[in-house]
């Protein structure tokens, strides 16, 4: 087959969920199939491009210049997106440019398909003069703002998270019907798209972790070390950091003197870097190799209480033979047993004592550790998964 695949950003550095699961993907796909890749570049991209390259795809890279939290346009946007029906989320990252150049190139080229990758880049993908299209959609994403909604403390932040959430209801449930087939990664998802999108051409794929590269590390653990590794300008994974933060590491403390918490990942908001403050807290930000953090740590958490999709950073920590402490939201949508590849919490009590559980048993870290990789290895590796999605390309063209 011949692909067109239509993306935000290139995939280095791999510092978030959707980059990762994509990749485990593409990696593959690329090998089997002729694809070519069409993405927006930022000037701070340019450094990876030839990684990017590397991957064996053909690379269509358009130039452009998006906004962060950091700029005042950033704030301005969002507030003209007011008087908008169209979610902040898909406007901020549209590149006119982008839609242009895929006009061109399947104009010229005989593609089988387009896959569009997250529903954001949905104005750039409908419609196009391409048979056949597919949707890569890693998460409900009006249900992330709809979970913001209800449970964000600030009055100003409920009111934004509100509309965003009719905004993106509205805009998701219009944008995959005008897709050909949609690819979600959870069956809960699925379910969600058929009852309340009315989706009936949604198709599951597994979460992929590359096992090859993920791998126990023996006789490098620190017993008192925990960490919590995600990408920190996420909001979901800010207010985990906070959460656990104020109100479970305290009591984790008196039980266990001296132990730390290490919060690691891609550029760490205000919120999270003041979290140093609290004693055996550090935040290490971004770095470039998880692994050691993920290697050293004897629990792993995941403290969300907020999010949509599956995270597979918990799958990359499992493959590592680290057990995993979560909350309910955080494991949605994987395929695992509590106490017996993770333990799951859901409140202040239940969480420090599951942690602090860990913490006292290195037999009970090594028991669900070995588990959890047993698992991974035997169900998640990277190339089977990408045979799933490849399934479903064929699916759609023929």
């Amino acid at each position: 087959m011949k692909i067109l695949f239509i993306q935000n950003r290139i995939l280095f550095p791999t510092n978030t969920g959707g980059r990762i699961r994509t990749l485990n993907v593409l990696r593959h796909l690329s090998r089997w199939h002729d694809v070519t890749y069409l993405c927006s570049v930022e000037p701070k991209d340019e450094e990876h491009l030839e990684e990017m390259r590397s991957v064996g795809m053909e690379l269509e890279a358009v130039p452009f210049r998006g906004t962060s939290p950091d700029q005042f346009k950033f704030y301005w946007d969002l507030a003209l997106n007011t008087f908008s029906k169209t979610p902040f989320s898909v406007a901020k990252d549209f590149n006119p440019a982008l839609r242009r150049r895929a006009e061109e190139l399947l104009s010229h080229g005989q593609f089988d398909l387009v896959i569009c990758d997250f529903v954001q880049m949905a104005p750039a993908a409908i419609d196009l003069p391409c048979r056949n299209s597919l949707l890569f959609q890693h998460n409900v994403e009006a249900q992330i703002f709809q979970r913001h909604a209800e449970t964000d403390e600030g009055f100003l932040r409920r009111r934004l998270m509100t509309s965003q959430w009719k905004k993106m209801v509205a805009f998701e449930r219009s944008a995959g019907k005008r897709f050909d087939r949609v690819i979600a990664v959870s069956d809960q998802d699925r379910e969600i798209f058929k009852s309340e999108y009315g989706w009936n051409h949604v198709d599951v794929i597994d979460t992929a972790v590359n096992t090859d590269y993920f791998t126990p590390q023996a006789d490098v653990e620190v017993p008192t070390r925990v960490a919590f590794v995600a990408s920190m300008d996420w909001l979901p994974n800010q207010d985990g950091a906070a959460w656990f933060v104020n109100e479970i590491w305290p009591r984790l403390r008196r039980q266990h003197p001296g132990i730390q918490f290490q919060l690691v990942g891609r550029n760490p908001s205000p919120l999270v870097q003041n979290l140093a403050q609290q004693e055996g807290v550090e935040v290490l930000g971004t770095v470039p190799d998880v692994r050691p953090y993920l290697a050293e740590a004897a629990v792993i958490v995941v403290p969300l209480l907020v999010g949509g999709g599956t995270r597979i950073k918990i799958f990359e920590a499992m493959a590592m033979e680290k057990p995993v402490v979560s909350t309910s939201i955080g494991a949605e949508g994987l395929k695992v047993t509590h106490d017996g590849h993770i333990l799951l919490a859901d409140t202040v009590d239940d969480f420090a004592a599951a942690v602090s559980r860990l913490l006292t048993s290195e037999q009970e870290r090594r028991r669900i550790g070995q588990a959890a990789r047993t698992l991974v290895d035997e169900n998640f590796a990277a190339e089977p998964v990408a045979r799933q999605f490849e399934a479903i390309c064929r699916e759609t063209v023929h």
